[in-house]
């Protein structure tokens, strides 16, 4: 089903132009070494400027410092697009980057994303499951920087896992198979968080699966970069939920459990429930079976 993607991508096309390509043992291998390097980076850009305010005695709390972790994600960009410029010497649009209708993309991945995360949102509330009160003395200048750090923090991550990882592996294996195991390693990454179960995991392979089709069919990153930045400001800065068991900061609603764990994914989240499930088991139907048409855009 994924080879109509295939036929006329220019980002395979490009892809298939890298000068290297490392064997499937050779893929991983690499992706865990520009993962350690975008960790490092991370850590001294976000760290950097906490020591320098330490020294003058200024302490930061936890929001400041997730919010420092977030826009650290930009390094996770540069080391991804450096590694496939000199290592694999494969050409920037290869990650699937396009200038044509850049805006009108993004907004639409943006739009997407945030329709889909509160269908679930939604879901779990129909059920009885999730009950939402409107927060007093909203932090607005707080959730406008933390919508630049989950802006900057989903496109850190689909460079690395689509734009980088599962294009490269589209070199030595299927393209469904290269699908299948970037999603499948984007929810392993995710083992180490608190509160994590089976579920959870298949969720957030599921939501790799849908990145990857997504990317894939609008040969373009784009597009899903603001998708997975939409799902997780509307999952936690606009609804108020944890995002992966994690606390992301100020939000506009609280949410509130009433059992039903297993819908609403209890302390892990949205991300933990059946109704993320069917929300996700939606999307990547939607994006797999409605009809393709690719849009032309003259060589560079």
């Amino acid at each position: 089903m994924l080879k109509r993607f295939a036929a006329g991508s220019e980002t395979l096309a490009r892809a298939k132009l890298a000068g290297k390509k490392p064997g499937l043992a050779g893929q991983v291998l690499a992706f865990f070494s520009v993962m350690l390097a975008a960790s490092v980076g991370m850590s001294i850009m976000a760290g950097f400027p906490l020591g320098i305010l330490s020294a003058f005695g200024v302490e930061m709390d936890a929001p400041w410092y997730t919010l420092l972790s977030l826009l650290a994600c930009a390094v996770e960009i540069a080391v991804s697009v450096l590694y496939c410029a000199c290592i694999e010497r494969r050409p920037i649009r290869s990650m699937g980057c396009r200038k044509k209708g850049w805006l009108r993309e993004y907004l639409l991945g943006f739009a997407i994303g945030g329709v889909m995360l509160c269908a679930a949102a939604g879901l779990a509330a129909a059920c009885g499951t999730l009950s939402f009160r409107l927060n007093d003395n909203i932090s607005w200048g707080m959730l406008a920087l933390f919508l630049l750090g989950f802006l900057v923090q989903g496109a850190g991550e689909e460079f690395m896992l689509r734009g980088y990882f599962m294009v490269s592996l589209t070199s030595r294996v299927p393209l469904s198979a290269a699908v299948g195991i970037s999603a499948a390693l984007f929810a392993l990454l995710h083992l180490g968080n608190d509160g994590v179960t089976p579920l959870a995991i298949v969720n957030l392979a599921l939501f790799g699966v849908l990145a990857g089709v997504y990317m894939l069919r609008r040969d373009s990153i784009r597009g899903v970069c603001p998708f997975h930045s939409a799902w997780n400001i509307f999952q936690r800065n606009v609804i108020g939920v944890s995002v992966s068991d994690g606390d992301m900061g100020p939000a506009l609603f609280s949410a509130a459990s009433n059992g039903g764990e297993l819908i609403n994914g209890g302390g892990f989240g949205l991300e933990g429930g059946l109704a993320v499930t069917a929300a996700l088991a939606a999307g990547i139907a939607l994006v797999l079976l409605l009809p393709l048409k690719r849009e032309e855009e003259p060589p560079a």
